[in-house]
């Protein structure tokens, strides 16, 4: 088939694709020529019409009525990958954003520490935005973001959703808390610490948002927290002590900006996740005697 009748029902189109076929016809045809008698030439000549025909081939010149402007949108639209233009679902959803796709319900990536938004306090969520579907299907993801990033629970800032609600819960066991025990899973929205016990406790933290660091740190015991459910219903005030307690006022600092670091009583007790995996060989109570003893997961009354 001759190039003429595969350019004549191709508009403006084919006409664009001209020169690129001649560009690339030429430098076929010189590469022959030159290596044909390169017997007679010097060795760099070959390789050098190797170069220019490469050149011609993959960068043929532009149609005269085609911009730069235009050929660079050319070159993007068969390029480039749709997936890349979704935004995160999360980041803008549930807080009435016009611009916000209610269909995305995949889970976001996670934010980390220094992140801007994530170190703010949070606007508490209206009743009006708790009924919107967006809403619902953004506090239906955040357990399913607590299970995908492996945490014990999460915070809707740290997935890049601006409103105040959290989840947490353990299913079986959780490597990154091996004596940590089962949790059922619960989720609040704008939750509050009504009462908090005077008696304290100390743990091993980590969190998703800081990842490959441990901090001990110290909270209360138990407290009271008031709240609504997932459905936005009023929730009695529930009691919660050991473990639950420890994660629910871990989960409602991440709502004020506040990430473990700033927790522990002094450097030495944040610790990189290498040196903790590496604790047999660490020196007689370093760095404290409570610190020292303790697994990941579980809770001491010392320091």
């Amino acid at each position: 088939m001759k190039t003429s009748s595969l350019l004549s029902g191709a508009g403006s189109g084919g006409v664009r694709l001209l020169p690129s076929i001649m560009a690339a016809t030429a430098s076929l045809l010189l590469f022959r020529v030159v290596t044909a008698n390169s017997h007679l030439r010097s060795p760099q000549v070959p390789r050098a019409a190797t170069r220019l025909a490469q050149r011609l081939a993959f960068n043929p010149p532009r149609h005269q009525d085609q911009t730069p402007g235009e050929e660079r949108r050319s070159m993007m639209s068969t390029s480039s990958n749709n997936d890349d233009l979704v935004e995160a679902p999360g980041r803008n959803q549930g807080r009435g954003d016009d611009n916000s796709d209610p269909s995305i319900s995949l889970v976001p990536p996670l934010r980390y520490l220094g992140d801007r938004r994530l170190m703010q306090t949070q606007p508490p969520a209206t009743p009006e935005e708790i009924r919107s579907e967006a809403f619902q299907r953004q506090i239906a993801m955040l357990p399913r973001a607590m299970k995908e990033h492996g945490g014990i629970g999460i915070a809707a800032p740290q997935v890049g959703w601006w409103t105040r609600a959290f989840c947490f819960g353990i299913e079986g066991t959780n490597p990154r808390y091996p004596d940590a025990a089962e949790m059922p899973l619960q989720t609040w929205i704008n939750p509050e610490i009504a009462w908090a016990s005077e008696e304290t406790c100390w743990m091993w933290e980590g969190c998703l948002s800081v990842p490959g660091v441990r901090g001990w740190v110290e909270r209360p015991k138990e407290v009271i927290m008031t709240g609504l459910d997932e459905h936005g219903a009023e929730r009695e005030p529930r009691r919660l002590a050991g473990l639950p307690a420890r994660v629910a006022q871990h989960e409602l600092d991440h709502l004020d900006g506040v990430l473990f670091p700033s927790k522990t009583p002094g450097r030495e007790f944040l610790v990189p996740q290498a040196s903790m995996d590496a604790r047999d060989g660490w020196a007689p109570n370093w760095p404290s005697p409570g610190s020292f003893k303790t697994q990941l997961g579980a809770l001491c009354d010392e320091k």
